[in-house]
Formats: structure tokens, C-alpha cells, sequence
């Protein structure tokens, strides 16, 4: 009488099996047949080997209705016939099975199989322990800590790739200097596996990282998540980029996006920062929310900016040490400044100089602080007059010509004939002549003219009409509606006016407190839609849905406040929604890869139609994800443990085809338009 399923598991999971079983076919006998089903899904997804729930299964959904005690029998435990011993049978205790079958001397003789798979678990090779705990599951059911150390390699390999993805996010974030969301990711990664060794090398480049860390610190850092070592000036760009991306180029854009990346990554390590840009600037033509191009330019453009910075500061002590005679170090200097950067047009010029036999001397544009700016990479020839007057560099000879005859020079082209004093002071006296005779005839002609000009310049008379309109204007604004408005037409009005007491009485009239209105209940439609959310979370309530009751009652109180027995039911339901608060938090912060085996354990603790629901969400908000990670291989597994789970579901089924079209498809724009726009649940 053996258990009928994966031997590997330990002798208390396989009574709850066998437990869980037994009352599956309670509810089969009694006519449940969806609540069976669900059973029998359940006991597959502890132990997939557990033969009698796939043929209950089967025999469910041939049947119409409820299945005889007699059609059962041979898949009940104790049952009579060989099938049932065969199948099921009593799980005997370990100590009475050795008692009878003289087990005592075979464990004892299992001290290899128990050094072997010790062995395997201490070097972390899960999956071969896993594939040899199968190939032993005789001796493994016979030992049930050797069970339990298959049943926890198991639960490692299964955690590896969440653990993999926190690690990641982990270096990610310690590479841009985030050290607490670095730590939120290693929390992550040692609920799952403390014992990575990753985790403790993470730790100590925490540990290890300066608290300041220079420009070079975070360069080095950033291009090479996975090296501690100490950062150099020239960081290499060989390591994977920060954030996690898709290795697979679905389309040509993506291997353009890859060419181009690999392109700046050549340019920057021949030191030339200015090509690694412009080849990470061209991405943005194909995805202008490149994120991994955006961030190597930011930084490639820092040290773009050092390199210039250290490169000026040389150039000026060269031209220091020239003014202070020690020509020597001043070639020396500008030298050095070709070196770091052989385009910088300054310092060739200073060079020039200094071969011609000339004392260097810095240009108007030099002596300001002004940048020049550096020559084309093809530039081969000494700089020609064109080329000097256009970045401001004096004629040859210039500098060297004394102050004094300059000066001489700029007030002799300056200077003007002295009869232009004497020209400009009569051209003044005839133009003032003329205003003046335009400002006089614009005086008189105004002064004849005015009452007809301006006829409402009179005080007498006018204001009284003026006041009158504005009594009519406010009438009628209030006959309108906007009495707040008539009421500051009358305000306007002053107290000289003889129509002020009119004025007042009307704003006394207008202001009057009136008594508010009772408040108007919902629209026709919105009763409409309120009696549609409590009929649909009366029912979710009375099959136990309370999280879909909660919002179809929130929904309802929205548009009118709830009362006496809809009221009490939405306060219950919330309160049944207590035990699961902290799994509701995770869902709803998107740690779906997280929550979901809190949900499977609640599921089988509890089961209902709330964890299933968070299920079927988390894993169909995980599909979404991947698609718009563009990875609709993934996609498909996550909308399938979906699928798995409920039926009719027209949302996740749209989307279950759509990722599994684009398996055998490259991505184009309809796809990235398509995903761009889907919703997490």
C-alpha cells in the first residue's frame, strides 16, 4: 500500500494530500462538481504525480451529475479491490513500516545518498539534486529527511530566478548611488535565499564603496555593475548595462539599438568621449525613451567635461609660464595639452609661436576666459586669415606692435573734422523749431475742439444717467442668474450719487440669506448604476467574494451614501478583508512575483473565490509586464497559470493570443503601440 504520487515528499505533506483528497471526493459523492474540480486541481499542484485526482478529474468531466459512492470506489482510501491498494491505501508511520519490513538496516546503509545530496545542497547545485532525489525516491520515502532536503533544493530552484531579478535590482541601484532601495532589493533577495553568496559580495562593495565618491567612482560604477574594483580614469563599457534589459533583438530596431550602443562603447575606450556620444545620441531616433542611452551620456559628458576642464588648466599654465619667461615649461605644457586632446586649436597656435621664435601670448578671447573651440578632427594645416578672424585671433604682428602707437592708431581713425560739432548743433536747432510749432497748432486745435472731442467730460448730468444704467445692467444680470455679478455692478456706484440708496436697497434685496435647498439625489443614471453595484456586491458577498463586494459597495456609496443592511454588509466585508491586508499591500504596490506564494499557501489554507481572484490578477498583471518587456514568451506562461485558474475571462484570453501571435513573430510597431496603452489590474 504505497502513496500513489511523488515518493520525494515528506510523510506530513503526503497525509494532507491524501486528507484533501478524501474530502475532493466527499464533494464529487454530494454533487459539488465545480468545488471537486477545484479539489482535485489543487491536490495536482502539491503533488502533479498524484494519479487518483487527474482520474477524478477526468471522470467529472465525462460525467453530467453526481458520481456514486459505487463509481468511486476504487479511488477511495481502504477501498476494496487492487486499484485501491494500488492507488491509495493508509500512509503507515514511519517506525511501524521499518518494524515490518526490517527498514532500520536499509537507512543505515543510505550514509552515500545522504552524503551525496548533503554534498549537492552545501555547493548549491539544486537542480542535479532535484533530478537524483527522482532517480532515489524509493530510499527518499523511506527517509523523511532526505525527503525534506529534495522538497527544500526544490524550493531554491524555484526561487532562483526572483532571487536573480532582486540581485539585479540590487547592483542597479548601488551602481547610481541608491543604497536604500539597494538594501529593499537584498531584503527581497534573503527572504528567498539568505545563503546566496551574491548577497554577501553585494553587502561588502556596500561596505566598501566611499561615502563621496568622485566622478571616476561613479563612472566606474556605472559601466561595470559587477567588478568592486577600485574605478580607473577611462572606465571600460564591456559589463552589462545597469538596468535589466532583453538580450534577444525581436526586431531591427532592437539590433540597431544594440549596434549603436556597441559602437560608443569602442569610441569610448579609444578616449574619445565626443564619438561615444554621437553614436548613443543617434538611438534616440529610433526609441526617444531610451533610458540605458540617455544615462551613458550623462556620463560620458562628465567626464567629457573633466577631461576639457583639466585640459584648459594646462593650457593656462603654459600660457603662465610664457608670460613668466620659462618658455621651456610652456612648450612643454601646450604640448602636453595636444596630447589630451589633439584638436585643441589654442595650444597648436601657442606651439607655432614658439617654433616661429615668438614670445606665446593669449588672445582677446583667451585673456576673457572665453572657450575656444577645439578643431575639426581632420584639421592638418597651420590656421589661415579666414580662419583667424573667425575665433577672434588677432593679425600676426599685432601683438607685438607697441601700446602706444595702437592707441595712436584707434584715436586717429576715431577722430572727425571739427566742423561737425558746428553742422550737428544747427540740424538740432531746426528739428526743436519744428516739434515746437507741431506742439502749439496741436494745443489750439484741441482747445477748439474739446466739447465736441470729448462730449462726457461735463460733470453735470452724465453722472446721474451713468448710475441709472448701471441699476438697469444689474436688473438684468439678476434677472439672469448672476446676482453676485449685479451685486458688484450696484457696489460700484458711490455715495454721492443720487441713485446710491436705490443701489443699497436692491443689494439688501439680492443678499438676503435664502434657505438652502435640499440636496438633489442621483440622475436617473446614476441610480441606475448604483442599483447595478449593489445587486452585484450582494451577490459577491453571498459567495463570499468580499474583496469584489467591498468595491461594488464603495462604488455605491460614491454616488449615494449606503443604509441599514447594504451599509452593514460593506462594513463585513471589509473587515473579512483584514487577514489578507498585507498580501492586498503587495498587489497593490505591484510586488505580484512576491505576493503569489503567500497567495497559494493562503489559497490552500483558506480557499475562496478572494485568493483566487488575486491569483488570476497577479499572474495576468506578470504577463503584462512581460509584454511590455517585450518577452511574449514569458507573457504566454504567465496568462496560462492564469488561464489555469479561471475560465471566460475574454481580457486575459485577448491577451493570451496576442503574446502567443508575437512567439513566432518579430516585434513591430503595432505591438508597441498595442502594449503601450494595456492596463495592470
Amino acid at each position: 500500500m504505497n502513496y500513489p504520487g511523488n515518493p520525494a515528499l515528506g510523510s506530513d505533506v503526503q497525509q494532507r494530500i491524501v486528507a484533501t483528497f478524501e474530502q475532493t471526493l466527499d464533494l464529487a459523492i454530494a454533487g459539488n462538481r465545480q468545488e471537486a474540480l477545484l479539489g482535485c486541481d489543487f491536490v495536482l499542484r502539491m503533488d502533479s504525480h498524484f494519479e487518483p485526482a487527474r482520474r477524478l478529474q477526468e471522470r467529472i468531466n465525462a460525467s453530467s451529475g453526481a458520481l456514486s459512492h459505487e463509481a468511486l470506489a476504487d479511488l477511495m482510501p481502504g477501498g476494496t479491490g487492487s486499484a485501491a491498494e494500488d492507488d491509495l491505501g493508509f500512509l503507515p508511520h514511519l517506525d511501524e513500516f521499518e518494524a515490518v519490513s526490517g527498514l532500520a538496516d536499509l537507512v543505515d546503509g543510505q550514509g552515500g545518498l545522504r552524503d551525496e545530496l548533503e554534498q549537492l545542497f552545501a555547493e548549491r547545485r539544486y537542480a542535479e539534486l532535484v533530478a537524483r532525489a527522482h532517480q532515489e525516491s524509493a530510499a527518499l520515502a523511506k527517509d523523511p529527511s532526505l525527503g525534506q532536503l529534495a522538497m527544500s533544493a526544490q524550493e531554491k530552484l524555484e526561487s532562483a530566478p526572483y532571487v536573480e531579478k532582486f540581485l539585479v535590482a540590487a547592483r542597479a541601484a548601488l551602481a547610481v548611488g541608491q543604497t536604500a532601495e539597494a538594501e529593499r532589493s537584498l531584503d527581497k533577495a534573503r527572504s528567498l535565499d539568505p545563503d546566496h553568496p551574491a548577497i554577501g559580495e553585494i553587502v561588502r562593495s556596500m561596505q566598501a564603496r566611499p561615502s563621496g565618491g568622485g566622478a571616476n567612482a561613479n563612472e566606474a560604477s556605472f559601466f561595470n555593475l559587477e567588478s568592486a574594483a577600485p574605478p580607473v580614469a577611462m572606465p571600460s563599457l564591456e559589463a552589462k548595462p545597469a538596468a535589466p534589459t532583453v538580450q534577444t533583438y525581436a526586431s531591427e530596431s532592437d539590433r540597431r539599438i544594440a549596434q549603436l550602443l556597441a559602437e560608443g562603447d569602442a569610441a569610448f575606450e579609444r578616449g574619445d568621449p565626443q564619438a561615444a556620444i554621437d553614436s548613443w545620441s543617434r538611438i534616440f531616433l529610433i526609441d526617444i525613451d531610451h533610458d540605458e542611452a540617455a544615462r551613458r551620456i550623462e556620463r560620458a559628458r562628465r567626464l567629457k567635461a573633466e577631461s576639457e576642464r583639466q585640459v584648459e588648466e594646462i593650457f593656462h599654465d603654459g600660457l603662465s609660464a610664457a608670460e613668466a619667461g620659462n618658455l621651456g615649461a610652456a612648450r612643454k605644457a601646450f604640448e602636453r595639452v595636444l596630447e589630451l586632446q589633439p584638436t585643441h586649436l589654442a595650444a597648436r597656435e601657442q606651439l607655432q609661436l614658439l617654433d616661429a621664435g615668438q614670445a606665446p601670448a593669449a588672445s582677446p578671447a583667451l585673456r576673457s576666459g572665453e572657450m575656444l573651440e577645439p578643431l575639426p578632427s581632420g584639421y592638418d594645416s597651420p590656421a589661415t586669415a579666414d580662419l583667424k578672424e573667425e575665433i577672434l585671433v588677432p593679425p600676426e604682428g599685432a601683438l607685438a606692435q607697441p601700446r602706444r602707437e595702437r592707441k595712436e592708431k584707434v584715436v586717429a581713425a576715431t577722430a572727425t573734422p571739427a566742423a561737425a560739432p558746428a553742422k550737428a548743433k544747427r540740424t538740432f536747432m531746426l528739428v526743436g523749431a519744428g516739434v515746437l510749432v507741431l506742439a502749439l497748432v496741436a494745443g489750439w486745435l484741441l482747445f477748439q475742439n474739446w466739447d465736441s472731442w470729448f462730449p462726457n467730460s461735463d460733470s453735470e448730468g452724465p453722472v446721474q444717467s451713468s448710475s441709472a444704467d448701471s441699476i438697469a445692467r444689474a436688473k438684468k444680470l439678476q434677472e439672469q442668474g448672476n446676482t453676485a455679478i449685479a451685486v458688484a455692478q450696484l457696489k460700484r456706484i458711490p455715495p454721492s450719487d443720487p441713485l446710491y440708496a436705490k443701489a443699497r436697497e436692491l443689494i439688501k434685496t439680492w443678499e438676503a440669506p435664502t434657505v438652502p435647498a435640499e440636496p438633489a439625489g442621483p440622475s436617473p443614471e446614476q441610480a441606475a448604476v448604483r442599483d447595478q453595484a449593489l445587486g452585484a456586491a450582494r451577490e459577491a458577498y453571498t459567495s463570499r467574494a468580499y474583496l469584489l463586494a467591498a468595491e461594488r459597495f464603495k462604488q455605491a456609496a460614491d454616488i449615494a451614501a449606503l443604509e441599514g443592511t447594504d451599509a452593514e454588509l460593506f462594513e463585513d466585508a471589509r473587515r473579512q478583508l483584514v487577514p489578507i491586508a498585507s498580501q492586498l499591500q503587495l498587489f497593490r504596490d505591484h510586488e505580484w512575483d512576491i505576493v503569489l506564494p503567500q497567495l497559494w499557501q493562503l489559497r490552500k489554507n483558506s480557499p475562496g473565490p478572494d485568493a483566487d481572484r488575486l491569483l488570476v490578477d497577479s499572474y495576468y498583471n506578470l504577463g503584462i509586464r512581460e509584454l511590455q518587456r517585450s518577452n511574449p514568451v514569458k507573457a504566454v506562461e504567465q496568462f496560462r497559470e492564469a488561464g489555469e485558474l479561471t475560465h471566460g475571462d475574454a481580457e486575459l484570453d485577448r491577451n493570451l493570443q496576442f503574446a502567443q501571435t508575437y512567439q513566432a513573430r518579430d516585434i513591430d510597431l503595432l505591438y508597441k503601440i498595442y502594449v503601450k496603452y494595456l492596463r495592470f489590474r
